[in-house]
């Protein structure tokens, strides 16, 4: 490995000379496989989101299109940042200023290289541009573009071929077939992503910084989010095992070969989770990295939140909880509309609004699991090819397959033997690179630290609040609740969590979303206001509290802990 760099490390873009880890430790935490980046981020995905922006209307063809590195992201030491410089464009363009995105995006941080300003940010057109898509964000019901994505990602699913009849050769095409379709797949992401922000912001203007209600407390569940979608079908599941005495008895035994005894000796059963697999098997801890496992590559992932779920009662159920989600923003919409009254204008502002930002939310989760359900597909053919490479003796197992970079695939299919020992070397790399503590922020043009010189995780530390301490992040989803902190790195990781703990977390992805039916509360220490986190827990009606830097080395595991989702504050008891 290069002290400078790692093997995916891709070079900045001069014009747009800011990058950050804010927002993309949210999607990649850890740093990604090299066949993750070489075959989808690098010539896809960043590609992807660049012209997103060109068709948002914020950035021109040239500036997505011309340019040295894509402005969209980047990546350095393994780890993915996100452009800073394109997302200030796009705020000086619409009129709130490049300082309004760094609050909106990281909280002004102090660390964050102040924009430089150019002749070329200031451009009327796309102003124009700017403020039509916002009149669109705002009352439209529909989103034709997703729509499209969300039929061909289905249809690649639906039209998988049987992997098994498939040559290693055929195993490779098929995987990088997805490659363009990821790239289509990060229109609607951006597009959802960003103008998901809108609504927000308006009912903030409406609301004032002085009014009793937020905007968490008015927003409330966006209805039919696919991310809530497995928490139902994992409780509906539940349901079953907790009413049978059979099927409590295989899941008292332990995850460890459960889904063998559950396919041997409960086979209608066997059948419903099957189901549950084929539609929502695409979900995984990290599952914007190919490499990384889901559902359908681990199913001992689902079948572990499957067993944490099965022990609640009846009265815990999702769609109840979602229920009171909805009445305390039904309550909250009231309140605000009755001090409005007879202010006609903006009566009809804080309703368009409140259905715009439900709307994005929902669209915004859509759009992710679309982009997800391609790198799936490419996963699944790869972990078939490294499985037989594993068999013949080249890797130490399927998963190693994901050291390899695209180009070197054909190696691996003619001639295997060459590519193990270089396989083995790159994953201890990777492995090493976990406990690198990188910069918050990049600036093109200036010296990078080598990977030598940087710090380890294991040397950065937080102080341990004590009991009384009150901690504050970002209101996510309102209510109040108490239980004993369990802190979880890993949504695998979830023996010890039980119901009614508050889920301590980096931060989340949709695969941890059944653990918050569990949870009485969710604390993380990432997160913006549209984040996964903030959008789920509001649908599942769980207090949350997002935004809180180190939480996970702040708050001890065990801690009793009241978590006010209205006001953001963790307070240790």
């Amino acid at each position: 490995m290069s002290d400078e760099k790692w093997c995916i490390d891709t070079g900045l873009a001069i014009q747009f000379p800011v990058y950050t880890r804010f927002n993309a430790n949210d999607v990649l935490p850890d740093p990604i496989t090299p066949l993750g980046a070489s075959m989808f981020w690098n010539p896809e995905m960043f590609p992807g989101g660049s012209l997103a922006y060109a068709e948002l209307g914020s950035a021109t063809a040239v500036e997505a299109i011309e340019n040295e590195a894509w402005p969209f992201g980047a990546f350095c030491y393994g780890y993915l940042y996100v452009n800073v410089t394109m997302a200030r464009l796009v705020g000086i363009r619409s009129g709130i200023g490049w300082e309004g995105i760094d609050a909106a995006f990281f909280g002004s941080h102090p660390d964050a290289p102040l924009h430089k300003d150019l002749p070329t940010d200031i451009n009327p057109e796309l102003s124009q541009k700017i403020a039509d898509r916002t009149t669109w964000t705002l009352t439209t019901s529909t989103f034709p573009e997703l729509d499209e994505e969300t039929r061909i990602a289905d249809g690649l699913r639906a039209s998988r071929p049987d992997f098994s009849t498939l040559t290693n050769a055929a195993l490779v095409a098929y995987a990088r077939s997805m490659m363009p379709y990821s790239r289509l797949m990060w229109r609607g992401e951006v597009v959802a992503g960003s103008q998901a922000a809108i609504g927000p912001a308006v009912v903030m203007s409406i609301l004032g910084p002085d009014n009793p209600v937020n905007v968490v407390d008015i927003t409330g569940p966006a209805g039919d989010v696919v991310s809530a979608m497995p928490s139902y079908a994992l409780w509906d599941m539940s349901r079953l095992v907790r009413a049978s005495a059979p099927l409590t008895k295989a899941f008292d035994e332990g995850i460890e070969g459960l889904n063998e005894r559950l396919r041997a000796n409960h086979p209608d059963f066997a059948q419903h989770f099957a189901a549950f697999i084929r539609e929502f098997g695409y979900r995984g801890p990290s599952e914007w990295d190919m490499g990384a496992d889901s559902w359908e590559t681990k199913p001992e992932l689902a079948l572990s939140l499957l067993d944490r779920m099965r022990q609640l009662e009846d009265s815990a159920s999702p769609a109840a909880r979602r229920a009171e989600s909805a009445e305390r923003s039904e309550r909250a919409y009231a309140q605000v509309t009755a001090s409005l009254a007879g202010a006609d204008e903006a009566l009809a502002t804080l309703r368009m609004g409140v259905d715009s930002a439900r709307r994005f939310a929902g669209w915004r989760e859509l759009a992710k699991s679309n982009c997800i359900k391609v790198i799936n597909e490419a996963r699944a053919a790869m972990l078939e090819f490294g499985g037989r490479l594993a068999a013949q003796g080249h890797l130490s197992d399927a998963s190693q397959i994901f050291m390899a970079l695209n180009d070197e695939l054909e190696m691996l299919v003619y001639g295997p033997s060459r590519m193990t020992e270089k396989l083995a070397e790159r994953e201890n790399e990777w492995r090493a690179l976990f406990d690198v503590e990188i910069p918050l922020f990049l600036e093109a043009g200036k010296p990078m630290k080598k990977l030598s010189e940087l710090p380890r995780k294991t040397d950065v530390s937080f102080d341990v609040a004590k009991s009384g301490d009150v901690l504050t992040g970002t209101p996510a989803s309102s209510g109040v609740a108490r239980g004993r902190a369990r802190i979880i790195l890993d949504p695998g990781q979830i023996a010890d969590f039980e119901p009614g703990d508050v889920l301590i977390a980096p931060q989340t992805d949709p695969s941890w979303t059944p653990l918050f039916v569990v949870a009485s509360a969710v604390v993380v220490g990432v997160g913006a206001l549209s984040s996964h986190a903030m959008i789920v827990s509001r649908e599942l009606g769980i207090p949350c509290v997002a935004g809180l830097e180190g939480v996970t080395k702040r708050i001890p595991d065990g801690a009793m802990v009241e978590v006010d989702g209205s006001t953001g504050a963790v307070t240790l008891l």
